[in-house]
């Protein structure tokens, strides 16, 4: 890929080359497994609690006609019409109903949810609302065999794998047999393979998977021009010594594990800090970084209180894997988190859809469900123990009831604590070494589980190649086929089995010639193998977002390599120096750069990472405060080092050291045309007209004309006031402005101003909106005065309501003030106003500002320098395709 002035005119988008596929609404035959899981786990048991009673066939009731047990029923709607709808979701009656935003429609009558089940049927609504319920009603059969029928041994995920017979005829370009099982089932189905990826290409790829930071330009071109025969391999080794892999797949592993740094929703200013948590991603650096046996990683993270109970090895903190997750309101979904991350993560099985009912697809019946849930019922956590991660058996260990249809006052049988059904043996017995714990743990690090190595290996190929050899990378149940190329999987799973070692299997797969071949092939490949299912060639890749801003940082000399510690926040004003990892992850109010940039949930176990290409992204990139000064660290590398060559022109200077920088290769011929071109250009003007805003009290006169303007002392509490005490017991009272509105001065000859100045003379339009919200009292006056001419004055009480468009000429330096004065009573004067300004030039340049978006306290600028030239080049070159794109 090249970079081209084009990109410069058109901020370039984050997007593939390959086009973009719309989403299709959810339906009973295109669930991904992940959907399964959170319907069972999150919506389900909601329904089956508030609304069957009144609404489903089992209990013989549609109050309004609606029947909620079944996908159809809440398409199909009742009197009132479809509960949901798939074409316009925000028209779905069940989410006004339980949001209670009719009054006429308020639903269950009972009472209204609570936040966090609105929360979950909202975005169970914004994924498509998938839902697999089909009842008799709805379908026209039934499946004959009930998944509790089902011999286990008869899929293939159930049974121990085994190393596959190698293929008869060896493939030269092969480096392992895994690439020979590959080439075998490609030539079988007429694809060809790709060609090995040009060296240049293999560094960046390497880096990326196994530090997320990209090549040195040197680090390229000694690789590139290196004829040792084992260069590829002392790359390799290289890396995954080097502390920056421990780092990297850590962060791997701390999407499966659902990490995070506060506790969610607390109640009643409960702390919300997570203690400890740091310590559990410590941890798994440390673990991945000393290649501990991934065995051993289960026991430390299932039952560290047995495998290092005073914590000396520091393996106390492992149990983090348990106690980092959200701690809900109610204890039972508590621990049908923990149950989840356990199962999901690291056996595959989705034994969270069993809460309720028997699982639905596989040999999964409730009572495996409530032996997980007796085994965590019988452990508890230690927040001030050896370590605040901890967990450790209660005096009296016990098995728990099935909770029928997950209703905790409907108890059932005893469900004894055990293995699962579907992996257990005839002569197994009940866990009863204490909680159940240190033996479920030893029972899924075994080395002939069947579920676990291939779980984990299948993860460790994701992360490598781009794609998994398992699509549903934490649902191996029976609706799982086997992947195209099985043996891949099974050969590096029995391999893993015997080691257990994360950094061999990666050193494998790195070594394998798929991991090596390039991305590009023939369209016939393309049209034979369009998910590249048999191997044939790479996978095009963009980097996450960890990897994004670690790239920004390591380009822009910022890049602190300190390694464990606090979390620290990252989102403020100025780019903090530590990689990503150490980011602060708050649950409860997850910053939105992070969800902009499709970081995993911390809510509950990530089996992928999905990735979208929305405008939010580059206009990030493009008007974030950190992305413009990341940028200027660029440019400013950039002067240093080209400072030195005095032999050519300046602007060639930049051009070389500045790509060579980003993009770790010399520019083409055209791009130093068109750069040099660039940058010899003379920078635009520019105004900022959010900069001009100025907050205060006057004096009013007889016409309510501004005048002795005095602009407010004290910034405080995010609200501009005349003293450090608030209210003021003189004139000021409680004088103050805010955001979007403020409260009137005491004194009935003074008012308080928002004043805007004008940066150039120009057209000025005013709109927006004046509020007064309380009944009590005599409400508050509204004046707009441009210079000496009044442009508005009414009198808001107990309403809200638009005023404008006001239109006007102004000059340079003339003011706008706003003003508010109070009624005859200085009583519930508090009000709202947000106005926004367009100010056109004759030369027909656009200024835009708004009151309360662009509000600031002191030293609070919302905008800063514009970039230069050679900043801005270098900031296209930082959001180009070719910088955040692996391949």
């Amino acid at each position: 890929m090249r970079v081209t002035l084009l990109a410069l005119i058109s901020a370039s988008t984050l997007v593939a080359d390959e086009p973009a596929t719309g989403a299709t609404p959810a339906d009973e035959t295109q669930l991904s497994s992940e959907a399964v899981a959170f319907f069972e786990s999150k919506i389900r048991p909601l329904l089956i609690e508030h609304c069957y009673e009144c609404h489903s066939h089992q209990a013989d009731a549609s109050e309004g006609e609606l029947y909620v047990d079944s996908r159809a029923g809440l398409r199909r709607g009742g009197t009132r019409g479809a509960a949901i709808v798939d074409t316009d979701r925000s028209k779905s009656l069940l989410l006004r109903a339980v949001e209670y935003a009719d009054d006429d429609m308020q639903m269950p009558p009972e009472g209204k949810l609570d936040d966090e089940a609105i929360a979950n049927l909202r975005s169970w609504i914004e994924m498509g609302a998938p839902d697999p319920r089909v009842i008799e009603q709805d379908a026209s059969h039934q499946p004959s065999v009930s998944p509790m029928d089902i011999d286990p041994k008869s899929h293939w995920a159930f049974v121990a794998p085994v190393s596959p017979v190698p293929p008869p005829q060896h493939d030269p370009r092969s480096h392992d047999v895994i690439d020979d099982f590959a080439s075998q089932r490609a030539t079988e189905k007429g694809v060809t393979l790709a060609e090995p990826a040009p060296r240049e290409t293999l560094i960046r790829r390497v880096y990326f998977d196994l530090t997320g930071l990209p090549p040195s330009e040197s680090a390229i071109e000694q690789f590139a021009a290196s004829t040792r025969p084992d260069a590829y391999v002392r790359l390799v080794d290289s890396l995954l010594a080097s502390p920056e892999y421990a780092e990297r797949f850590s962060r791997y592993w701390l999407d499966v594990a659902r990490y995070a740094d506060t506790v969610g929703y607390a109640l009643g200013g409960k702390e919300r800090r997570l203690k400890g948590s740091d310590r559990y991603r410590d941890w798994t650096i440390h673990a991945f970084g000393s290649d501990m046996p991934f065995n051993e990683m289960i026991l430390h993270q299932l039952a560290g209180d047995r495998t290092d109970p005073n914590n000396e090895a520091g393996n106390l903190d492992a149990m983090g894997f348990l106690t980092v997750g959200r701690r809900y309101l109610n204890g039972l979904d508590t621990r049908d988190d923990r149950i989840d991350v356990i199962t999901r993560g690291l056996l595959g099985l989705t034994v969270s859809c069993a809460r309720c009912h028997d699982h639905k697809f596989d040999p999964i019946p409730t009572a495996d469900y409530y032996a997980m849930f007796g085994i965590l019922s019988s452990s508890k956590h230690h927040e001030d123990g050896k370590s605040p991660l901890m967990m450790s058996d209660i005096e009296k260990p016990h098995d728990h009831p099935i909770l029928v249809r997950g209703q905790q006052g409907n108890r059932g049988e005893i469900a004894p604590r055990q293995y699962f059904t579907a992996l257990r043996e005839a002569d197994d017995k009940p866990f009863r070494d204490g909680s159940g714990r240190w033996e479920l743990a030893n029972k899924i690090a075994a080395a002939d589980n069947p579920l676990t190595s291939r779980v984990f290996v299948n993860r460790i190929w994701g992360h490598l190649t781009g794609k998994p050899l398992v699509e549903s990378t934490s649902d191996f149940g029976v609706r799982t086929p086997p992947p195209a190329v099985a043996e891949v999987l099974e050969e590096l799973a029995v391999d893993f089995s015997r080691h257990q070692s994360v950094k061999k299997t990666v050193r494998r797969i790195l070594l394998s010639r798929i991991y090596r071949q390039a991305v590009s092939s023939s369209e016939q490949n393309h049209e034979l193998d369009p998910d590249n299912g048999l191997l044939a060639r790479a996978n095009r890749r963009r980097r996450d977002f960890e990897s994004l801003r670690d790239s920004f940082l390591a380009v822009s000399g910022s890049l602190q390599r300190t390694f464990g510690g606090e979390p620290v926040e990252i989102t403020g004003p100025t780019p903090v120096p530590r990689r990503t990892i150490y980011a602060m992850i708050d649950r409860q109010n997850l910053p939105a750069v992070f969800r902009t940039f499709d970081f995993a949930s911390p809510d509950a176990h990530s089996p992928n990472r999905y990735f979208t290409t929305v405008p939010q992204q580059s206009l990030y990139l493009l008007n974030g405060v950190q992305s413009q000064e990341l940028a200027r660290r660029v440019a400013m590398q950039v002067r240093r080092t080209a400072a030195r060559n005095s032999e050519q022109p300046i602007e060639l200077a930049y051009t070389q050291t500045l790509v060579r920088r980003v993009l770790s290769r010399d520019p083409s011929e055209e791009e130093q045309r068109q750069f040099v071109a660039f940058l010899q250009q003379a920078p635009a003007s520019f105004v900022v007209a959010s900069e001009h805003w100025t907050y205060g009290t006057a004096k009013l006169d007889a016409d309510r004309r501004v005048s002795d303007f005095q602009p407010f002392a004290v910034f405080k509490d995010k609200r501009w006031q005349a003293k450090d005490k608030y209210p003021d017991d003189g004139t000021f009272g409680y004088a103050s402005l805010i955001d979007n509105g403020g409260h009137s001065m005491r004194g009935a000859d003074g008012g308080v101003v928002r004043r805007w100045t004008a940066p150039v003379a120009g057209d000025v339009t005013i709109a927006g909106m004046i509020g007064h919200r309380e009944k009590r009292g005599d409400g508050v006056q509204a004046i707009v005065w441009c210079g000496n001419e009044q442009l508005y004055s009414e009198v808001r009480h107990g309403e809200n309501r638009k005023f404008g468009p006001l239109k006007t000429r102004i000059e340079k330096g003339q003011t706008i003030d706003f003003v508010i004065n109070r009624g005859d009573s200085d009583s519930f004067d508090s009000f709202v106003w947000q106005a926004t300004i367009k100010l056109v030039t004759e030369s027909g340049q656009e200024f835009e500002t708004d009151s309360a978006e662009d509000f600031k306290g002191p030293g609070g600028s919302r905008a800063s320098r514009p970039l230069d030239r050679l900043e801005q080049l270098a900031q296209v070159l930082l959001m180009s395709n070719e910088f955040a794109f692996v391949d």
